[in-house]
């Protein structure tokens, strides 16, 4: 395919595009654009020569996408976003009678996702809020618009054009199921006698923080498990003797809901850095402004909320 000149590409034909894309019909296009058939038609014809690809074949009455504007259609996409919201004429933000999308990435924390839902609904009846789990293109996608607020942990590096408030590092505690024998007398030499429940988003640029440190203290941990998330931590431990090492943050909901033992660390790391992260572009933005305001704000009292009162059940290492 001959190199693309981007001068001589008309902007409607992106969205006739995108129309094709999502409605898979001609007709459905042309009613989403308010054209008639032919016209968009003959968008399409445009669209062939444009891309040299046939784009569309026709299967079972629908129209069906070749491999190409597959690939096209996320890339397409983003861009198509930012340029309506770019051209979008400006409006002073309320968030009484907003009904904007704000989508929020952040690991598995039921309890703060709850509170924070519940503060943002009662000032936004109308604004609909999507947490979005975290994966390897989040900062891309944050880049590009499709995330408006993302919690980063660990010493990650930033993308450039991503702004971050620098929050309380993560207090970490260890939770076995109630009665678990090491509650009973929780040494260095106990803890070494069972195995470790582990989290997978440890190795999503986290480096296993927990790991590092029992390596660091020469007290090595033998994994009995990995999980994919925070939320299946409560469950697994209440049917096994293992031991799971975790952020205070995430683990309210399951130490409630499983009645787990909180236990002082044999070895978790002191200063594990936490931010939340924002596209420069959405630096004065009034409503994303307002989200990170409320959102931070939640999350740094439900922080402190949280370690208070494993503080307070603690069952501390002997030495």
């Amino acid at each position: 395919m001959s190199e693309i000149q981007l001068h001589k590409v008309d902007l409607n034909l992106l969205s006739t595009f995108e129309a094709l894309i999502e409605e898979g019909s001609v007709a459905g296009a042309a009613d989403r654009l308010s054209l008639t058939a032919s016209a968009v038609s003959h968008a399409l014809g445009r669209l062939r020569t444009q891309f040299d690809d046939t784009l569309f074949v026709r299967v079972g009455g629908r129209m069906q996408a070749t491999p190409q504007p597959l690939r096209l259609a996320d890339e397409i996409a983003p861009v198509l976003r930012h340029l309506r919201l770019a051209l979008k004429p400006a409006a002073p933000f309320d968030p009484r009678t907003t009904d904007r999308v704000f989508r929020i990435g952040l690991h598995s924390c039921p309890t703060l996702m709850a509170q924070v839902t519940a503060h943002l609904q009662s000032e936004a009846p109308n604004a609909m809020i999507e947490w979005v789990p975290i994966r390897s293109r989040s900062q891309a996608d944050l880049v590009d618009g499709l995330i408006d607020l993302l919690h980063v942990g660990g010493p990650v590096h930033l993308f450039d054009r991503v702004q971050s408030k620098d929050l309380e590092p993560a207090t970490f505690f260890s939770f076995v199921k109630r009665g678990h024998p090491a509650a009973q007398d929780w040494r260095v030499e106990m803890a070494a006698q069972y195995r470790y429940l582990q989290v997978a988003v440890e190795d999503q640029g986290a480096g296993r923080p927990v790991e590092q440190e029992h390596h660091l203290l020469n007290r090595p941990r033998t994994l009995g498990s990995k999980v994919p998330d925070f939320s299946l931590v409560g469950v697994i431990l209440d049917a096994t003797d293992f031991i799971a090492t975790q952020p205070s943050i995430a683990m309210e909901d399951m130490w409630v809901r499983y009645d787990l033992e909180v236990m002082e660390p044999v070895a978790a790391p002191s200063s594990f850095p936490m931010r939340f992260t924002w596209s420069a572009r959405n630096a004065t933005d009034p409503a994303n402004t307002w989200l990170r305001d409320i959102v931070i704000a939640a999350y740094d009292a439900h922080q402190a909320d949280i370690n208070r009162k494993f503080r307070d059940v603690l069952i501390s290492l002997q030495r």
